[in-house]
């Protein structure tokens, strides 16, 4: 199905309405670029069991593993959607190596948004290797265990909904 599901990727404008929101992300409609989005971190993620299973190497070169994280961050809202905190407050998501990088979740007016990069104000700050960050997202890893497997700095009240958050629909 490669070819098939490359030109229907490769059909849909980026900024257009997808068939399908991506809930995980709580989102009532998306555009197309996360509903693509949606479908490889799918892919990835039943690759990777595929591979646990049969003790092949873990897809977490950058190529990989980058655009998951990065696609899988967009949960962080949803599982913050309850937290009140001033506009402005900040949580940093930081995963260490090439294949990692940084994200915020910031309050705003009316709820919160996700960032590339470290704000330089956060009020907490969690720090996870890859290995447990990807299995955090796909319900691998259940709360207590990713937050056993972080380092956190500041307010840990703050964190704690970050390991709640979940890339799919569980």
């Amino acid at each position: 199905t490669g070819p098939r599901v490359s030109e229907l990727v490769a059909s849909q404008p980026p900024h257009g309405r997808a068939r399908h929101s991506v809930a995980w992300a709580g989102e009532e409609t998306s555009e197309n670029w996360m509903n693509i989005g949606r479908e490889y971190t799918e892919r990835w993620h039943h690759q990777m069991q595929i591979r646990e299973a049969v003790g092949a190497p873990p897809l977490l070169e950058r190529r990989w593993l980058h655009p998951l994280l990065d696609l899988s961050v967009r949960a962080l809202p949803r599982a913050y959607a309850e937290v009140d905190a001033p506009a402005g407050t900040a949580v940093v998501l930081e995963v260490p190596g090439d294949a990692g990088g940084a994200w915020s979740v910031v309050r705003e007016d009316g709820g919160w948004r996700v960032d590339r990069g470290a704000a330089g104000n956060a009020a907490a700050r969690v720090r996870m290797e890859p290995g447990d960050v990807w299995k955090m997202f796909f319900n691998a890893l259940d709360p207590a265990r990713a937050a056993a497997a972080a380092a956190v700095t500041g307010d840990a009240r703050l964190a704690e909904p970050l390991f709640r958050a979940r890339s799919v629909m569980v």
